[in-house]
């Protein structure tokens, strides 16, 4: 995967962590540790009313993380000026 194709599926992601932050009042981090410790197990009955967000919002804030690891691995194959000329070159 390129890091320029990459890097527009973070940012997709991150415009929908936004929507659930901007909802619930917390950032993607503080809730997906939450949700790892058990401290948001109320929740997870199934039918609490926002039951299916939550387990939207862990699941993207899982792909997130992905995403930024698989981005510093690629990042960490290449120096950052032969990045930018790479890019440079195609615009």
């Amino acid at each position: 995967m390129e890091l320029q194709q990459l890097i527009r599926e973070i940012h997709w992601i991150e415009w929908q962590l936004r929507v659930f932050e901007d909802r619930y009042g917390l950032l993607s981090q503080d809730f997906f540790q939450a949700m790892e410790s058990g401290q948001l197990s109320e929740f997870d009955d199934g039918e609490d009313p926002h039951f299916h967000d939550f387990l939207e919002w862990h699941g993207l804030y899982k792909v997130w993380l992905n995403r930024e690891q698989t981005y510093r691995d690629l990042l960490g194959r290449q120096s950052l000026p032969e990045q930018l000329r790479r890019v440079i070159a195609v615009a």
